[in-house]
Parts: C-alpha cells; sequence; structure tokens
C-alpha cells in the first residue's frame, strides 16, 4: 500500500528524511525530542514557552493508571515483553473508551500526548519487572529520554556518562519518531481508519512489530 504524507518525506534511494519539511540533520543536530513531536503534532516547531507548556501537558499526562500496573503484574516473568506491552495498550484503550466513547476524531491531541508520555514508563516497567527490580518513579524534572533512562535503570542511570546516552538516545528517538508508511504504521492506521481508538490501534502496531 502507498500513502500520501504531509508529516514526512523519505526518498531512501537519496538518503532524504524530513519533517515537516524540516531536515532530519537540522531537527538531531538543533533540537531535542520533544521539539521534534511538538513540530510532527502540530507542524511548526515550538517557542521556548510552547515548548514549556508542552513538557508540563506530557508530565501532566505521563502517570500510569493503576490497572495498567496491575495488567503488567499479572504476567509471569518469562512472558515475552511485547505480550505484555499488547495488553497494556488493550487495557488503556479500555479506560479511553469509558472516558471518551467511539469520540476518536477529536482535535484534542491529549489523548496522544497521553501515549507519548505513558508509553517510557510501560517500557520501563515491563523491562524492570521482567528483570525482578523494583519499578522506578518518573522524575518530570529532566528530559524525556533522561527520565526513561532513569525509569530503566534507576540509580545506576546516575553516573559520568548518563548524560551521554541521553544524548544519543534523544537522537535515535528523533530519527525514528514518524515511519510515513511502514509494516506497523500500516496497521496503526488501518485500524485507525475503522474508527478504533488510539491505543487499541498502538496495539495492532506493536503486534505488527513484534514478527521478525
Amino acid at each position: 500500500a502507498s500513502c500520501s504524507s504531509a508529516i514526512t518525506f523519505i526518498d531512501g534511494d537519496e538518503g532524504v528524511l524530513k519533517y515537516r519539511g524540516h531536515s532530519i540533520a537540522d531537527l538531531a543536530e538543533n533540537n531535542n525530542f520533544t521539539t521534534v513531536i511538538y513540530l510532527l503534532l502540530y507542524g511548526e516547531l515550538p517557542n521556548l514557552e510552547q515548548h514549556k507548556k508542552f513538557l508540563l501537558k506530557i508530565g501532566e499526562l505521563s502517570e500510569l493508571p493503576e490497572q495498567v500496573v496491575n495488567v503488567v503484574k499479572a504476567f509471569p516473568k518469562t512472558a515475552h515483553p511485547m505480550s505484555i506491552l499488547i495488553a497494556c495498550f488493550a487495557g488503556l484503550s479500555a479506560l479511553y473508551h469509558e472516558r471518551h466513547g467511539n469520540n476518536v476524531n477529536s482535535e484534542d491531541l491529549d489523548f496522544g500526548i497521553s501515549a507519548i508520555a505513558q508509553v517510557p514508563a510501560i517500557i520501563a516497567m515491563i523491562y524492570r519487572y521482567i528483570n525482578n527490580q523494583e519499578f522506578t518513579n518518573a522524575n518530570n524534572g529532566l528530559s524525556y529520554s533522561e527520565n526513561f533512562l532513569r525509569m530503566m535503570f534507576g540509580d545506576t542511570f546516575d553516573n559520568d556518562k548518563s548524560a551521554l546516552f541521553a544524548k544519543a538516545l534523544d537522537k535515535i528517538f528523533t530519527l525514528h519518531a514518524d515511519h510515513e508508511q511502514n509494516a506497523s504504521t500500516a496497521a496503526v492506521r488501518l485500524v485507525g481508519s475503522a474508527g478504533s481508538s488510539l491505543f487499541t490501534s498502538l496495539s495492532a502496531g506493536v503486534a505488527t512489530l513484534w514478527g521478525p
């Protein structure tokens, strides 16, 4: 299947990748991941005040519902992490449906921002659970990438190389922020086109991404 995207332009043969008309090299060098996410969502890079408000919104929406925590704990620790992630998204889709019903075409992007905010905590929780480690709370005073690494690795993240690791991860996140139309993105778009909620669509994307 082919698609037309107003968000991403890719020319693999020429090595070109652009988000909203901005070169990926420029974005990776001069912006962090959350400013790039703002660009993808709203079509323009944020000014300082807009970025500050966006970070506050991510912080407000980052707390995981207790039901999702219980979903993680319900799995055996030998379970594949992708299966746990699918179940977590299913749990979030149930909560979303309770609050919003079938209102999937709302212009309010909070439900999308909540996914961006909550996914790092879910991933870190799954990682620590299957490795028999206590969960680590988020620290919204850190950057997105720093916070993720802190939730994943706890106190071991606090070393002289932590800033370097966080900077590298931030660039990796930026490079993978949008996929135009690969297999998992196609699955998300297909389910979403039927009017399903975001988290239901994301669970389909994870199921596709799980494949070899």
